[in-house]
């Protein structure tokens, strides 16, 4: 098949944002989106996996893996003393980049 491909400069000059990003997974990312909500802290695990619309048993799962990442660690409930899940300054910067550069593409759409 012949295609015209979009000229380099323009796709250059489009920031790439996708969702979620390459590099995490769906739900790895609801998990990452859900905890960026938590900023202080309150979220126990059976609500963050609610709030993930996956189980317990997989909530626990990718918790491990994105500790392994170092986007989250687990730190105790201010109150409870249960261990749930918090965004490390990692985690925080990949959710920060990417609403950064999301926020580019809003200011930048034209209505």
């Amino acid at each position: 098949m012949n295609h015209v491909p979009y000229p380099a400069t323009l796709l250059t000059s489009l920031p790439l944002v996708s969702v979620p990003p390459p590099a995490v997974e769906e739900a790895a990312w609801d998990i990452l989106l859900a905890l960026h909500t938590d900023r202080r802290h309150e979220l126990g695990l059976t609500q963050l996996a609610s709030r993930a619309s996956i189980s317990k048993t997989v909530l626990d799962i990718w918790l491990a893996q994105l500790e392994e990442r170092e986007l989250i660690t687990g730190v105790p409930h201010r109150w409870t003393g249960e261990l749930i899940a918090a965004l490390t300054a990692r985690g925080r910067e990949l959710l920060d980049h990417y609403f950064s550069a999301t926020g580019d593409l809003q200011v930048g759409a034209h209505h």
